[in-house]
């Protein structure tokens, strides 16, 4: 009898670690299943990320504010794949009507907004139309110029005091991306919040809270090329809902 039991607590235990192993595979995070590589070669698919002229993407150079500014961009310039698409019902009721009502103030705000957002690109224009007065300290037909602009005036990423060319750390990046994501401010009301100056403790929380838990590897450290195009990939990921 005390043969079987020993027999049945070893089958018992070894049961649990069996489903405890299955358990870690199924929470582990989409972005650490699937290779680094294959989120690289995701964006170069997609034209986010170039390299140099000779094919050299630098991935090891530590980025500078702009180039990641430029990869955020243009992920954001990426079509919302999860984003709901209200058509008219066919149908009337009650609550198609106010589906109905809905879609078109939405639409309506959208043309307000996107007015708005024509007014602030011609103020900016006529504000920085000679090339040695362009903004950020480069010229307007830098490579960088265009996304830095975008990046200001439609999404708010920076400000006129922003420097693109001085080398960015991941926990900038960090911040920017939260930004990216629709969730800027978060980070600094919990600094204020938490009493923690540097913020790294302030990120975790905030990425904690929306699913970033693995971009705070990157936190308080020099945020090379790959780091800066990983990030860009979290958000693609986020706006995309993929892998």
């Amino acid at each position: 009898m005390r043969t079987r039991a020993r027999w049945g607590m070893v089958l018992l235990a070894t049961f649990v670690v069996i489903v405890g192993c299955v358990s870690v595979v199924r929470a582990q995070p989409a972005e650490s299943a699937v290779p680094a590589d294959a989120h690289i070669q995701r964006l170069l698919d997609l034209h986010i990320l170039l390299g140099a002229p000779d094919g050299d993407l630098q991935l090891d150079r530590q980025a500078n504010g702009g180039e990641f500014v430029v990869l955020l961009e243009r992920v954001l310039q990426q079509p919302e794949l999860t984003s709901q698409q209200l058509g008219t019902p066919s149908a009337g009721g009650e609550a198609n009507g106010w589906i109905r009502a809905y879609a078109w103030t939405r639409g309506v705000w959208d043309g307000v907004l996107d007015v708005r957002n024509q007014i602030r690109h011609v103020w900016f224009g006529l504000r920085y139309r000679r090339a040695e007065d362009s903004g950020w300290g480069i010229e307007r037909s830098h490579w960088m110029f265009t996304s830095l602009r975008n990046a200001y005036l439609d999404d708010g990423l920076i400000d006129l005091s922003f420097q693109p060319m001085k080398r960015m750390s991941g926990s900038e990046g960090i911040d920017m991306l939260l930004t990216a994501a629709g969730f800027g401010g978060e980070v600094a009301a919990m600094k204020a919040q938490m009493n923690d100056p540097v913020g790294d403790e302030a990120r975790r929380v905030v990425c904690r809270q929306h699913g970033f838990d693995a971009v705070m590897e990157y936190a308080g450290k020099p945020l090379a090329r790959r780091d800066a195009a990983l990030l860009a990939w979290r958000l693609l990921a986020e706006r995309t809902d993929s892998d």
